[in-house]
């Protein structure tokens, strides 16, 4: 049994994205499976993308309360709805907001009416034309849970905007052309100019950089199909750029100040501090402090040690000293400092990350010390 991604349209305005199930194999009895994401190898690297591809318009406002609705579905299926789909607001600036049947929805989420498969229109869309009729067809979900939970996590991706990832403008998977096209007419009797529009190379106007082979937003594509015997299997979570990048879509307001005695490895990336500007950006990782220039990404202050990793911690303390500290062999053995501001003696000073990149720190109205220029 196969599971085949497709593209809809419905009408001239909206855009669906379609799976349904088929029996079907390519070749000597093999497979294939067209609507699964993520992972193309262990060894891919997930830092080589800093953007997924989204539609430029029309997307949701960052802040904005999404309604959403069911139309039919019992209510296990539809808390199991709830609590996967809210994956995608611990790291996009968006609020969903469950309403009843009868009121008004942006998105109206059926499992069995209509026709077959999984399918979702992009982005906002939704909430133009007929706001009555389904925008999100989810199926059944009586397949095994990591089935249920890709399908939930990959239609709600639709839902804000992200198309797949196969089809991306920069996407570089060596179709088999010959194989996808023959297997796409004997499926769905698709043209050769269906199957690019659909598979191939969306038409949408997209924001995109280079091509991520771990969006969960991406198909299963199997080693038949491509030139090079390449394979993309598939994952039920979000990627690395997956999060990232519906972070910078819908981002959350900036915050520049770390306060006295805030620990800055326990603030959520999603909420990393940036210059007013937002030109830079403060990060803690694996044992380093950086700060990262937006416009080229280029790193333009760093300290710490990478070699501690996750048995580091990143603190502003009462008395103004900002320290790294680290475990030197696990978690039982005695904390050591990797690096300090040696700034102690500013009870309730704070940080500042200024426009132009300068992490300062702040007494009294007076700076005592910044990355720039050390202690002043």
């Amino acid at each position: 049994m196969q599971r085949i991604c497709k593209l809809l349209i419905i009408s001239s305005f909206l855009l669906l994205i379609s799976c349904n199930n088929e029996e079907n194999q390519i070749s000597k009895g093999e497979e294939l499976s067209f609507c699964s994401f993520n992972f193309i190898d262990s060894k891919s690297d997930p830092t080589t993308k800093s953007n997924a591809a989204i539609i430029n318009w029309p997307r949701w406002q960052p802040g904005q309360t999404i309604k959403i609705k069911f139309l039919d579905g019992d209510a296990d299926a539809q808390e199991k709805v709830k609590r996967i789909a809210s994956e995608w607001t611990k790291y996009a600036n968006l609020k969903f907001e469950y309403v009843a049947t009868n009121e008004y929805a942006d998105i109206r989420i059926g499992f069995n009416i209509g026709s077959y498969g999984a399918w979702s229109v992009l982005g906002m869309r939704s909430a133009y034309g007929d706001t009555n009729e389904q925008s999100m067809r989810l199926g059944p979900l009586t397949s095994n849970e990591t089935s249920i939970r890709r399908t939930i996590l990959h239609e709600f991706g639709h839902a804000l905007g992200l198309i797949h990832e196969n089809a991306s403008p920069a996407s570089t998977i060596n179709w088999d052309l010959p194989k996808v096209y023959k297997y796409y007419n004997d499926l769905n009797g698709w043209s050769e100019e269906e199957v690019d529009e659909f598979v191939i190379k969306s038409p949408e106007s997209t924001n995109y950089s280079q091509y991520d082979p771990l969006s969960i937003m991406h198909y299963y594509v199997p080693a038949a199909l491509t030139t090079n015997g390449v394979a993309v299997n598939e994952m039920s979570d979000l990627s690395i750029i997956d999060i990232k990048s519906i972070n910078k879509w819908y981002p959350f307001p900036i915050r520049s100040v770390i306060e006295s005695e805030e620990r800055i490895d326990f603030i959520p990336w999603t909420q990393a501090i940036k210059s007013p500007n937002g030109l830079f950006v403060l990060e803690f990782d694996s044992g380093i402090l950086t700060i990262t220039n937006l416009e080229d990404a280029m790193i333009i202050w760093q300290v710490g040690n990478p070699k501690y990793h996750y048995r580091s911690s990143c603190f502003l303390q009462p008395d103004g000293n900002l320290v790294i500290k680290a475990h030197s062999s696990g978690f039982t053995a005695p904390e050591q400092t990797i690096w300090t501001s040696n700034t102690a003696g500013y009870s309730g000073a704070t940080l500042s990350l200024q426009d132009d990149g300068d992490l300062q720190l702040i007494y009294n109205g007076a700076v005592k010390w910044s990355s720039k220029l050390g202690k002043i």
